[in-house]
């Protein structure tokens, strides 16, 4: 951590803050978080910069079309490392945090799918918004599948092959639109005193299934739940179901990674049940 903070004082000169927090879980970056709402971010392959550039015109646009708080980009490292951006600070929206608060469950609940509708509706004429889920997932899967063979047994390796070839077909029929692509709860934060939700880290931004971003709904209490799919008001029956089977292509990622040595998977049977139970 000292090290990360040395170079960002190396480009910036000192910084003022009373605490940090040090997070390497993230698939694509390191970051630290200052005092609760600045946070650099260190990308371990170095930041795309049209990518990110792409995304903070898709920022900027809901900003002005949006309730919550988004991102603001303060400094972007000439080294292309690190940028720093500005957050709302708050809570992260967590389901056990849903479920202390549930007097805020609705609110908090229709602000989320307001801001989904939102954006599942931006305009996509002047963004070059990446797309390829679907064909990640297939290529992935070719060496997963033969990976998983080695933990699982016969009549398993056929519900996930059961599984695969019903995405397949499922996702080669769905309309497409921009979506967060990474609406977990560590990217919801919630602002008690102002009562207003921030969204965080649009780096997996992309052109993908609108069901993607409900993937973590089913962790949630029914009364947030239901709150976020009134307010998004879709005449998609199947949105829900098809958001489940997300939750488990990435338990299906969570075994394979795992068998794969990747630190920060370090529970086979985390993932097991992901899939297996969903």
């Amino acid at each position: 951590m000292e090290q990360r903070l040395e170079h960002v004082r190396a480009e910036m000169g000192e910084l003022s803050f009373q605490e940090v927090d040090f997070i390497t879980t993230g698939c694509e970056k390191d970051v630290l978080i200052l005092d609760k709402n600045t946070v650099v971010a260190f990308y371990r392959k170095g930041l795309q910069v049209e990518r990110y550039n792409v995304r903070q015109e898709l920022i900027r646009s809901l900003a002005r079309q949006t309730e919550p708080v988004l991102p603001e980009c303060l400094y972007c490292s000439p080294t292309q490392t690190f940028v720093v951006e500005k957050y709302v600070p708050g809570s992260r929206i967590t389901p056990h945090y849903v479920e202390k608060h549930l007097e805020s469950a609705q609110q908090i609940g229709r602000l989320v799918g307001s801001f989904l509708k939102r954006l599942h509706m931006a305009s996509e004429q002047k963004l070059v918004l990446q797309t390829g889920f679907g064909e990640e997932v297939r290529n992935d899967m070719v060496e997963g599948v033969k990976l998983l063979q080695s933990k699982l047994s016969q009549s398993e390796m056929e519900q996930v092959k059961d599984f695969l070839k019903n995405y397949y077909e499922i996702s080669a029929s769905v309309r497409t639109c921009i979506v967060h692509g990474d609406f977990h709860y560590d990217n919801i934060l919630w602002d008690e005193s102002t009562g207003r939700i921030g969204i965080i880290d649009f780096s997996e931004a992309g052109r993908e299934d609108p069901a993607l971003d409900f993937m973590y709904m089913a962790y949630y209490p029914i009364e947030f739940r239901r709150a976020v799919f009134e307010e998004y008001g879709s005449a998609d029956t199947k949105l829900y179901e098809r958001s489940q089977m997300y939750d488990r292509i990435y338990g299906l990622y969570d075994m394979i990674e795992n068998i794969q040595g990747n630190p920060r998977k370090p529970s086979f049977e985390k993932g097991y049940t992901r899939f297996f139970t969903t």
